[in-house]
């Protein structure tokens, strides 16, 4: 696996999915998106980290009835003692939410342990709790009634689906109010940079906009645009 520097978690998180996902669309990335998900409660800026990764099936009743053993629910704990200080879990659910994949005392566990985030495609449990933890979990759906009724946790740290995307173990994962984005960790480097450079000069171009300027010629900018704003970075500097 690719190191990732703690500096292109810190560029990441000067920017925003929009900005990153246009990025990624511009070198063929398209389906980059983990569709229907959420923040619980309000972001806190933008969350970043390398994936780890939780996949379920679907639940059997001869295999996850209470009482059985082994218990599936052990592997879902597994999963959240083996993520890493500093990842984001993410959890395949099947975009299926009549169930939970976690609740509160799962994210809790996770959060003292200085997990990045919670995401998944399915639904989450003691969502009014969650929403003022100081961890973001994003979400399909709320939803109260345990797990062990539709889902059966397989096992953690492969390759899974998440909302129509696939997530590799050690992919940057990347949300905000916007949504959450898949980054390979190959490119997480230079897409990092690129978008850093991109959000400067469109904070610049909203400026001249809210000053009065017209959008031909300022959005997107043309030669003499990109020219005079070169000039401006140079005169700040």
């Amino acid at each position: 696996m690719l190191d990732l520097e703690p500096e292109v978690l810190a560029l990441l998180r000067r920017t925003s999915t929009a900005t990153v996902s246009g990025r990624l669309f511009r070198r063929g990335l398209r389906n980059v998106l983990i569709r229907n998900v959420r923040a619980l409660g309000e972001s806190n800026g933008v969350m970043v980290g390398p994936a780890y990764t939780l996949r379920y099936i679907p639940a059997r009743e001869d295999i996850d009835a209470f009482g059985i053993k082994p218990d599936a629910n052990e592997i879902q704990r597994e999963a959240f003692e083996a993520t890493p200080a500093g990842h984001v879990l993410v959890m395949d659910c099947r975009e299926e939410t009549r169930a939970a994949c976690c609740g509160d005392i799962l994210v809790t566990r996770l959060m003292v342990r200085g997990g990045a985030g919670v995401v998944t495609d399915g639904g989450v449990r003691d969502s009014g709790p969650i929403a003022k933890f100081d961890i973001p979990v994003f979400c399909a759906a709320p939803s109260p009634p345990v797990n062990r009724g539709v889902h059966h946790a397989l096992d953690h740290g492969r390759p899974i689906a998440c909302g129509g995307v696939a997530v590799y173990p050690g992919d940057v994962i990347m949300g905000d109010q916007d949504g959450v984005i898949v980054i390979p960790r190959s490119m997480a480097g230079e897409i990092a940079r690129e978008a850093v450079e991109q959000e400067e000069m469109e904070t610049w171009l909203a400026e001249r906009v809210a000053a009065g300027a017209p959008l031909a010629g300022t959005f997107p900018p043309s030669e003499a645009t990109i020219a005079e704003y070169e000039a401006a970075r140079r005169n700040k500097a």
